[in-house]
């Protein structure tokens, strides 16, 4: 699976269609920053207790959630995928993790109707439309739903204990997530490949960093975007950016994947043990 992937990646990065296509070791200034907005909708209604909000909440990453806020602004209590219904506080979710979730609020209990609202409707590439193709266990912690929307499109849920942390979207270029020190990455067709402990800590420092088999990763930020460019033998890539959603540059055995803080993650392929990048400053 690993090599199928690392094929699929090298070609689609090779015609252009990646985040990041081959261009020249001296290229031209970066354009300006691309890619998926964040899969996140939020939206603030009045609450059945006067002088009150709810805020809501939707995320491919983690679900659908709900927060009473008071008179300030100050969160009171919250119904999520870990507690999806809160009957002292009048609040619960339905389908938390269904793509159209819905709100409930009430002011009595017993016998009194829920109100209900329909959460705010992510974009049809943050939510599972297709057919579940397999299931993977990363780890005893960590399994992975893998979803089949077509022959070129795939989408993954990921799982830590039960709950949902992670959405990836894999439709004519590569979808990434990092979770803990763990890093995945899903291919179009469906080819999955994993590591751990190789990526840069946590508020990296802009700059360039070296990886274990000395290609350079320049990590950049343009408008509040993080943006990194991959050098290898064969030159340099155009800058990819991490617009709400990691990205993924990749050069026959490098594998490179920036999520949207920053954070540089890398995969080479055939070396047994995976290091981090190595700053070597600006």
């Amino acid at each position: 699976m690993r090599t199928a992937l690392r094929t699929a990646l090298v070609t689609v990065a090779l015609v252009g269609t990646a985040t990041a296509s081959v261009v020249s070791a001296h290229a031209a200034a970066p354009s300006a920053p691309a890619g998926s907005s964040a899969c996140v909708a939020a939206t603030t209604i009045p609450s059945v207790f006067g002088g009150m909000k709810v805020r809501l909440v939707s995320s491919a990453d983690n679900g659908a959630s709900a927060t009473l806020l008071d008179a300030k602004g100050h969160a009171v209590a919250t119904v999520n995928q870990s507690k999806p219904t809160d009957l002292a506080d009048g609040l619960k979710i339905t389908g938390v993790l269904a793509a159209k979730p819905v709100f409930g609020q009430r002011s009595q209990g017993g016998t009194t109707p829920w109100q209900s609202t329909p959460f705010p409707a992510l974009s049809a590439d943050c939510t599972l439309h297709g057919t579940l193709s397999r299931t993977l266990r990363l780890d005893a912690r960590t399994t992975v739903q893998i979803f089949k929307v077509s022959a070129d499109h795939h989408q993954a849920r990921v799982f830590r204990d039960g709950k949902l942390v992670r959405f990836l979207d894999a439709h004519s270029r590569a979808g990434a997530a990092l979770f803990g020190n763990r890093t995945l990455v899903l291919d179009p067709v469906g080819g999955t490949v994993s590591w751990t402990g190789a990526e840069t800590a946590v508020s990296p420092r802009l700059g360039r960093y070296k990886l274990a088999n000395g290609a350079i990763v320049k990590l950049v930020k343009h408008n509040g975007v993080y943006g990194a460019q991959l050098t290898t033998s064969h030159g340099t890539f155009s800058v990819a950016y991490a617009k709400g959603r990691p990205v993924v540059l990749q050069d026959n055995v490098t594998l490179v994947v920036l999520a949207a803080d920053g954070t540089v993650s890398n995969h080479i392929y055939g070396k047994s043990v995976q290091k981090a990048p190595v700053y070597l400053g600006v």
